[in-house]
C-alpha cells in the first residue's frame, strides 16, 4: 500500500508541475480558453482593407518612417507563405514565393480606389541567393536620418530586412533539404530616399548566431538587436518544441557583424522594439508578455521588468507619442487555420493593445497603463494581425498580416 501511495502521489506531484508549467499557459494565454473577445462595433474605429493588389498581400511587417510619412512593407504570397515560413517549421523550399518585395506607400496620398499611392522597391544589384537576385522578406525596421547626397530629397532611409534564405548548395545552388538542414536566414541592410522605386544593398550580416531570426531593433552605432524564435534549432525535434524547451533567445550584432546571444530562455520571442526611453521590448507569441531589458556596452542587457499581458503577441511597433503597439492573436488556432487556408478559411480574430510607459523620466520605475485599443472578435474586417501601426499625427491605426491578401488594413478614429 505505502508503494502505491507514493507513487499516485508522484504523479500527482507530476501532473502539478506539468500544469504549471506547461498546460497552465498552454491553455489559457496561448489558446486563450475563456478568454473574452469583443466585437469591432464596441470600439470607436472606422475600419476597411485593401483588396485584390497583388502587390500588397502577405505582408508580415510594416515600419512607418515620419519623416518621409512613407509606410514600408514586407510583403509576399499569401499562398506561398505556408509552404516556406521557416519561423514556424514551414520547410517546403520549392514552394517558397518567388517575387518577395518590398512596398513604399505615402499614407498621406490617398487612390482613386481607396487605398494609397505605393512604389514597390527593385533591388538592383542585390546577389539574393546564389546570384538570383531574390529576398524572402519577414521582419522589416528602419531608421532615416539627413543625407548628404544632392538628389536625395535631404533624406536617407536604412532599411533592415530579416532575409529567410533557403539552404542551397553552394557550388551549385541547387537546394539542400531544408526540412533537414534548415533555412539559411541573414539581415540585410538597405537605403533608399523618398520617391524613389530602388533600394540600393549595403551589407548582408550572416553568422551561426542569425539561426532563425524573427525581427530587428537597432541600436546605437549600427548595431542591432534581434530575436531567434526558436533559438539555434533550425529543424528537428528541438525546434517542434522550441516553445516548451525555450530555446528562444535575443541576440546581438555589432556594426561590424561580430553576433552574440545576450538572453535566452524564451518562448517563441517574436517582433522586439528598442523603444525611445532606451528599453528593449522582447514580446512572446507563444505565452504572451513583454520583457523589458535595460542594455548596456557591446550589446549586453539587463532585464528589468516584466509587463504581463495574457495574449500572444507578434510584433511591436512604437508612435511619435512614444506610445508601444502590438499585434495581439486572442485565438491562435483560429489564426493557423487561415495561415494554412489563406483563401478560403475565415479571418481569425485580432486585438491592437497599446502599452503606455506612465513614469518615462524615473529611473528605474516600470509602470505600464494596457489599454485594448480595437479588437475583432469575429473577424470581421481586421486581418489576421501581425503588426500594427499607429499614425500620431492622424490617429490612424495600419494593420497588416503575413498571410492574408487584404492589407493593409485602415482605421481611423471617429
Amino acid at each position: 500500500m505505502p508503494s502505491k501511495l507514493t507513487a499516485v502521489s508522484a504523479l500527482l506531484a507530476a501532473a502539478a508541475l506539468l500544469y504549471q508549467f506547461f498546460l497552465k499557459d498552454f491553455l489559457f494565454a496561448t489558446l486563450g480558453l475563456g478568454r473574452t473577445v469583443l466585437s469591432v462595433s464596441e470600439f470607436p474605429y472606422s475600419c476597411h482593407r485593401i483588396h485584390g493588389d497583388p502587390n500588397i498581400q502577405a505582408c508580415e511587417d510594416m515600419w512607418l518612417d515620419e519623416k518621409s510619412r512613407t509606410l514600408f512593407l514586407a510583403c509576399s504570397d499569401p499562398v506561398a507563405r505556408k509552404h516556406w515560413m521557416p519561423n514556424i517549421h514551414r520547410l517546403n523550399a520549392s514552394g517558397r514565393a518567388l517575387h518577395d518585395h518590398v512596398v513604399a506607400l505615402n499614407i498621406d496620398n490617398p487612390s482613386s480606389e481607396g487605398g494609397f499611392t505605393y512604389r514597390v522597391l527593385q533591388t538592383p544589384g542585390f546577389s539574393g541567393v546564389h546570384g538570383d537576385g531574390r529576398i524572402h522578406v519577414v521582419g522589416l525596421t528602419g531608421s532615416s536620418s539627413a543625407s548628404t547626397s544632392a538628389d536625395a530629397n535631404g533624406l536617407e532611409i536604412q532599411l533592415w530586412l530579416i532575409n529567410a534564405r533557403p539552404s542551397v548548395d553552394p557550388l551549385t545552388g541547387e537546394l539542400l533539404d531544408n526540412t533537414v538542414v534548415g533555412g539559411n536566414s541573414t539581415i540585410e541592410l538597405f537605403t533608399t530616399e523618398p520617391d524613389t522605386d530602388s533600394m540600393k544593398h549595403i551589407k548582408t550580416f550572416a553568422d551561426p548566431h542569425i539561426a532563425t531570426p524573427n525581427n530587428v531593433a537597432l541600436a546605437e552605432g549600427g548595431g542591432f538587436f534581434f530575436t531567434n524564435d526558436h533559438g539555434l534549432h533550425k529543424a528537428g525535434w528541438q525546434h517542434h518544441l522550441s516553445t516548451i524547451l525555450a530555446t528562444g533567445d535575443v541576440s546581438y550584432c555589432s556594426a561590424s557583424g561580430d553576433c552574440k546571444q545576450v538572453a535566452s530562455g524564451f518562448k517563441f520571442p517574436n517582433g522586439l522594439l528598442l523603444g525611445s526611453d532606451g528599453l528593449l521590448y522582447v514580446p512572446s507569441a507563444a505565452v504572451g508578455g513583454i520583457t523589458v531589458f535595460q542594455p548596456g556596452l557591446n550589446g549586453s542587457v539587463k532585464k528589468v521588468h516584466h509587463i504581463d499581458l495574457n495574449y500572444p503577441i507578434d510584433n511591436l511597433s512604437e508612435d511619435a507619442n512614444g506610445d508601444i503597439f502590438a499585434a495581439a492573436m486572442p485565438k491562435v488556432l483560429q489564426g493557423m487555420a487561415a495561415f494554412n487556408d489563406p483563401l478560403n478559411a475565415p479571418t481569425a480574430p485580432a486585438t491592437v493593445w497599446r502599452v503606455r510607459r506612465l513614469n518615462r523620466d524615473v529611473t528605474d520605475k516600470y509602470d505600464y497603463e494596457l489599454v485594448k485599443v480595437i479588437e475583432d472578435g469575429a473577424g470581421e474586417v481586421l486581418p489576421s494581425m501581425t503588426t500594427v501601426i499607429h499614425d500620431a499625427l492622424t490617429g490612424r491605426l495600419f494593420m497588416s498580416s503575413e498571410f492574408h491578401v487584404e492589407v493593409p488594413n485602415q482605421c481611423e478614429w471617429l
